[in-house]
């Protein structure tokens, strides 16, 4: 069982040919929305997987806070919203013909979350997945959470994303040294070299290369899987849930990781964050490569 405390963020996915330059302009082809959100992503797919969920973030009174709380609980995910008297957070996401995608963040309702959590909430589960806020309060919050968690001799995973990562080890140090897993991206590991030693094991994804893990100084690299990319927004979101799929279910972490690349290798070939495979799906794939 999982809890994710992270921001609540509508996506709307707009589709264009190819970037301009500045003051140009792009036609855009095609728009989507979605539920977003990195913890709200990985707690999206953990129940597609059949993973007792729960989320907790801040939402607006309005039709996308409707939306994202029909999303999630559609899915299986226990839902525990702070409803504020704003709109729901939004991400407007221009993705290129090649994938790749630029995110514009409206915090919104988003920005406004404090811990609200009480000690029963503490109690449930075994893990706590912590996604930063667009909030110059963020950090302050996950701080006590962590700290909570801790006591209750729970397991803190991070995924600090940029605006953690930039702040570099010092200014993280604190989280850090209540965080049992990590989640980085190559260009966040640039940021924060040096974290794998606060934390239990550090995981870090490699787009087109694949990905690693580091525990005690030991580090395990996988290729990823080869396929034609339609939007990569989520990938990394996909690729944690992949990852702690197998790695709830006790499998080494060389099948961790490859089953993380296999998610993520499967949402990218589709528009959205949550284009997640069918359970039978993963645990096809985890029976066929694990050792």
């Amino acid at each position: 069982m999982i809890t994710g405390i992270g921001p609540a963020l509508v996506d709307r996915i707009c589709m264009i040919d190819e970037f301009p330059e500045r003051g140009g302009h792009a036609v855009v082809k095609k728009v989507e929305r979605h539920a977003g959100g990195a913890a709200g992503n990985v707690m999206f797919g953990l129940a597609r997987f059949g993973v007792r969920t729960r989320f907790v973030s801040t939402i607006g009174d309005d039709g996308d806070g409707i939306f994202y709380r029909n999303e999630m609980e559609r899915a299986g995910v226990e839902c525990f919203f702070m409803i504020v008297e704003a709109e729901t957070g939004r991400v407007d996401v221009y993705v290129d013909r090649h994938g790749e995608r630029t995110f514009f963040v409206y915090p919104n309702a988003s920005g406004m979350f404090y811990p609200f959590l009480r000690e029963r909430d503490y109690r449930w589960g075994e893990f706590f997945y912590l996604d930063p806020f667009p909030s110059d309060k963020s950090l302050e919050a996950h701080i006590e959470i962590a700290r909570n968690v801790k006591k209750f001799n729970k397991r803190v995973i991070l995924n600090p994303g940029y605006p953690y990562s930039r702040l570099g080890i010092d200014g993280l140090r604190e989280l850090l040294r209540h965080t049992d897993i990590i989640f980085l991206s190559q260009d966040e590991y640039e940021m924060l070299k040096g974290a794998e030693k606060f934390v239990e094991l550090a995981v870090i994804t490699k787009g087109s290369e694949g990905s690693m893990a580091i525990r005690d100084g030991e580090e395990i690299h996988t290729n990823a899987f080869r396929v034609k990319v339609v939007d990569t927004t989520g990938a990394g979101d996909a690729f944690a849930a992949g990852f702690l799929y197998a790695y709830m279910k006790k499998f080494d972490l060389e099948t961790c990781l490859l089953a993380g690349n296999f998610v993520a290798g499967y949402t990218i070939q589709k528009i959205g964050a949550r284009a997640f495979p069918e359970k039978r799906e993963i645990d096809d794939f985890l029976r066929n490569y694990s050792k």
